[in-house]
């Protein structure tokens, strides 16, 4: 049983407009845990890649807000292995303030892909123990079901390459970023978010335009990445 333990602060490029943690560099903080959790247990995607000729996918991310730290604020951030299946990892993440108060919560699904097949893999192929799993998991973080559609195009995206990731894939923060990208500053004065929840289905590369299709709800936004008609990426974000 590990977890994954670090302090950090809000630095100068984590803040929004409010001098406040960002959408953005909220999942970051998370998929990051997820990541070194994954390399102090040995089994991080580059072990997989090396060793097992497999890679490690984000395929799920549900973040909750329940306050964003401001510009230096100090935080802890811990994340740990808390439900395993066949195929899945669950990794759990909270972000505490020095006084113990809970900031923010996530939960990140994993599967393992196998490079030669790109078949998904059962996780003890890719080094993963039972022995790993901490069986405590934070309320309040199940997955949803997104509709299959919503709403029309908002506006095209052309992946770059500073977009892509160590495997020249587009980077997962990236989606987030398009996503963000569809509200005007104003957006962001006058709302507050509360909980990012988004799916990954496939992956794009360099030069693909992808559509960012969205529909609004009373509490948020519904968003699906397509590249033509095969969805990429999927989301839901909340705000207040």
């Amino acid at each position: 049983m590990e977890i994954y333990t670090k302090d950090s602060y809000v630095t100068g490029s984590m803040c929004d407009g409010k001098l406040k943690l960002s959408v953005l560099a909220a999942d970051e903080i998370v998929e990051n845990a997820v990541t070194e959790l994954m390399g102090d247990l040995g089994i991080d995607g580059i072990v997989a890649m090396e060793r097992y000729k497999a890679m490690w996918l984000i395929a799920k991310n549900n973040i909750c807000f329940m306050r964003r730290p401001v510009w230096r604020e100090e935080f802890t951030v811990k994340s740990y292995i808390s439900k395993h299946s066949v195929v899945k990892l669950n990794l759990d993440t909270i972000v505490e303030s020095k006084t113990g108060e809970l900031l923010l919560k996530a939960r990140t699904e994993l599967a393992a892909i196998d490079l030669e097949t790109g078949k998904i893999r059962k996780a003890e192929t890719v080094g993963f123990d039972p022995s790993m799993e901490n069986p405590v998991q934070t309320e309040g973080l199940e997955f949803s079901r997104f509709p299959k559609t919503c709403g029309g195009m908002t506006e095209s995206v052309t992946v770059r390459s500073t977009s892509l990731d160590y495997c020249y894939h587009t980077n997962n923060i990236e989606y987030v970023r398009f996503m963000l990208n569809t509200y005007p500053v104003d957006h962001f004065k006058t709302h507050e978010p509360a909980q990012l929840e988004i799916h990954y289905a496939s992956q794009s590369f360099e030069g693909e335009v992808l559509s960012i299709m969205k529909e609004s709800y009373d509490d948020g936004d519904q968003f699906h990445v397509l590249r033509d008609s095969q969805e990429i990426t999927s989301a839901r974000i909340r705000w207040v």
